[in-house]
């Protein structure tokens, strides 16, 4: 930069920062003062006409993220279509019978949308990610999706492809193989139905399989609509305008039983992986689910960095006591061979001897564990989302603290002793030579 163009430039620079074009400090201070603040606003719940459940949280965010919940999940599956669920989370973006699958990414793109589909074993979650101001748009896409499905057998012969990939990267990750093993022996019904594909089923999820499955589950008193960051008569219209269900009968109700078993999966694993389980409470039970989740953190939630040391704990004690070499253990999975019968035994006696003291500091941990689960807008989400589907209400946080609070150590002993008096169900995948059977914990 030559000599004259610097001075021309610290001229205007001079010029733009000049204090006689500053405001005075009052009358910024008087602007500030006629700014109306924006009031916080409570969550709403209401049914519209049609029969879907309509939740929203304003808070003024100029992103909007709305999620279609159907009570549609893998526990659904009959022994015909089995893995139909994992295979419907791909079909998201396939053809409807008013657009083809490129017309609807074209305008998801168009308006900055982002949608992605999950399932859990009790419901299939669309999650629609936007701007405000297309928002709409937006869900008139997503209702076009979840409401008009084509299904058209090129396309699923595709689509089949995917859950391959999907398998492979399941197979590769032992702690996804173990949670499945463990649904597999501790339930008889729909809740032993895996979130994957059975190998043998992938390429025969045909269309007919497909328009059965959505017509019986698919309907307006089985779907919630939660939306973050937009008004809740807004989105009132929006579905009511934009969601129109046909309905049908379902094919399986997804009655479950807790019928604990024992399932070993030998593998060339430098790693041996097992898990201990005994029935614990519905997810509607509000009380008995805080209360399991006290003794989680009197046990042990497991390291919060990897790597670390994990004998800080009522399991970790225990574990260290029988080896000195690297181990993980929390109050939901156990890992390495040789310690889970000392740790078994370690659960056993700490909920025979549960005090006060140790009640309360559980439950400032467990008060964290659910405020950090809610950090992030999609974490926030997700629970908002579960929540109306499983409760029929938005639960605050404050309402979550107090219910809490409440809990006494009877209450956890109550739970402490049904789980300890159930029969367990186990699930092991390594080389399990030396891993204990179930039989040989109680």
């Amino acid at each position: 930069m030559n000599a004259n163009r610097f001075r021309q430039v610290l001229i205007n620079k001079k010029k733009l920062f000049s204090t006689a074009k500053l405001r005075p400090a009052q009358s910024a201070t008087q602007a500030e003062a006629d700014i109306e603040p924006l009031t916080k606003q409570d969550a709403q719940i209401s049914q519209i006409s049609s029969g879907i459940t309509v939740a929203s949280v304003e808070n003024y965010s100029p992103i909007t993220q709305v999620s279609a919940v159907i009570k549609a999940g893998s526990r659904y599956e009959t022994a015909h279509n089995l893995g139909l669920v994992h295979f419907l989370r791909h079909c998201a973006v396939l053809s409807t019978k008013n657009h083809s699958g490129f017309v609807m990414t074209r305008d998801l793109e168009m308006i900055g949308a982002k949608l992605n589909v999950t399932a859990t074993r009790d419901h299939l979650i669309y999650n629609l990610k936007g701007s405000r101001d297309s928002i709409d748009r937006g869900l008139a896409i997503l209702a076009d999706i979840i409401t008009n499905p084509a299904f058209k057998p090129w396309e699923l012969k595709e689509t089949s492809e995917i859950l391959s990939l999907d398998l492979a990267l399941h197979q590769k990750q032992p702690e996804s193989v173990l949670l499945e093993a463990l649904h597999k022996s501790a339930f008889r019904g729909g809740l032993s139905n895996s979130l994957f594909s059975e190998p043998f089923m992938i390429g025969k999820h045909n269309p007919d399989m497909c328009h059965s499955f959505v017509r019986g589950h698919f309907t307006a008193s089985r779907t919630s609509i939660v939306g973050h960051g937009i008004a809740h008569e807004d989105l009132e219209r929006s579905v009511g305008e934009h969601f129109h269900f046909q309905g049908g009968a379902a094919e399986s109700d997804g009655v479950s039983k807790f019928s604990p078993g024992e399932i070993r999966i030998e593998a060339d694993t430098p790693l041996t992986y097992a898990a201990v389980v005994a029935e614990g409470a519905g997810a509607t039970n509000v009380k008995d689910m805080l209360s399991l989740g006290v003794l989680q953190c009197m046990l042990g939630l497991g390291n919060h960095i990897q790597m670390s040391d994990s004998s800080f704990s009522v399991l970790g004690e225990a574990a260290a006591k029988t080896t000195t070499n690297p181990f993980y253990v929390s109050g939901l999975n156990i890992k390495m061979k040789s310690l889970v019968k000392a740790v078994v035994t370690q659960m056993k006696d700490a909920c025979k001897s549960i005090s006060e003291n140790a009640v309360e500091a559980a439950k400032h941990k467990l008060k964290a564990k659910l405020m950090m689960e809610r950090e992030t807008l999609e974490d926030n989400m997700s629970a908002m989302s579960l929540d109306v589907a499983n409760h029929g209400k938005i639960m605050d946080v404050k309402e979550l603290e107090q219910a809490i609070d409440v809990l006494k150590a009877a209450d956890i002993k109550a739970v402490a002793g049904r789980v300890m008096k159930a029969k367990p169900a186990m699930a092991s995948l390594g080389r399990l030579h030396a891993t204990p059977h179930v039989d040989e914990l109680l």
